[in-house]
This record gives C-alpha cells, structure tokens and sequence, in this order.
C-alpha cells in the first residue's frame, strides 16, 4: 500500500514539473514581442489543485512514520530557511533577467526603455515573467512548502496528541 502511495506522489511531483515547464517555455525571447495576454496563467488552476494533492499524499506517505516532536520543528525549519532562500535567488535572478531584457532591447532599438522593462517583468499577468514563475527554483520551492504544510500538519497532530495524554494522565 505504502509503495502506491509513493508512486502516486512521484507521478503528480512529475506532472507539476511538466506543467512548470511547460509554463517555463511560453515566455518569450528576451527582447521580443508578445502577444495579448498570458495564457500560462492558466496553469496554475491545475498547479493549484496538484499542489493541494501533494500536500495529501505527503501526509498519507508520512502518516505512519514516527517523527520527534523535536526532529519536525528541525525538518520545518529548515524548508522554512530553503523556501525563504529560493525567494531570495529568484529576486537575484529577477534583476539579472531585466538586465539581460535591457541588453536585448538595446540591440534591437539602440536604446533601453527602462520603464518598459519595469512594465513586462512586474507582476503576473506579463507573459515576459513566465520565466520567473515557472522554473526549476519555483517547482523545488513549491515542493518543499508542500512538504512544510505536511510536516506543520504532523507537528500540530503532536501537540494535541500529547496535550491529550496528559490530560488523561492528571
């Protein structure tokens, strides 16, 4: 049972890494025009729903394992410090794509239009930012805060678990 339950998760963490991908691969070149709109917006109402998923078949995996109250508060902290990490790198990367945008436009223009690369890499809606969203960094990110509600969950059920035996106890 355990084994189908790890093959489960292994096939929706694969299927997120393809939509995250796939969102990855409808940005356009730096330097390019774009169409109306963002279409890979779209994948984050089946990215939402995997997500959630994941977060299950985490719990469901770990459910029978038997963690330290102290070694959960360890394993959280550290996805905390992993996902506050990825933040950070995904910021850094930020400015190193608007640079790369700059160096493009210049080439193509002969000079940069710094208010229009504030414009397409701000927000969601830019398909220029699919790029940003959808990557390697995020899908590792979006793992490790899966994993974080699944091992909040534990610590939370360990508490009260414990909070009731000594309730039962005095």
């Amino acid at each position: 049972m355990k084994i189908k339950q790890v093959i489960g998760l292994l096939i929706n963490a694969l299927v997120c890494l393809i939509l995250v991908l796939f969102g990855n691969a409808m940005t356009p070149i730096p330097g390019g025009s774009s169409g109306n709109g963002n279409p890979a917006i779209l994948l984050l109402i089946p990215l939402s729903i995997l997500f959630l998923v994941l977060v299950y078949q985490w719990i469901r995996v770990w459910k029978g394992v038997k963690v330290s109250l102290s070694r959960l508060s360890l394993l959280i902290l550290a996805l905390t410090g992993y996902i506050i990490t990825g933040y950070i790198y995904q910021l850094h990367r930020l400015e190193i794509y608007r640079t790369i945008q700059a160096e493009a436009i210049e080439s193509r223009y002969g000079e940069v239009d710094w208010v229009h690369i504030e414009s397409i890499t701000t927000g969601i809606l830019s398909i220029h930012m699919n790029n940003q969203f959808f990557n390697v960094n995020t899908y590792f990110m979006m793992v490790a805060f899966s994993l974080l509600l699944c091992f909040g969950y534990k610590l939370i059920q360990g508490l009260l678990n414990r909070r009731q035996r000594t309730s039962v106890k005095n």
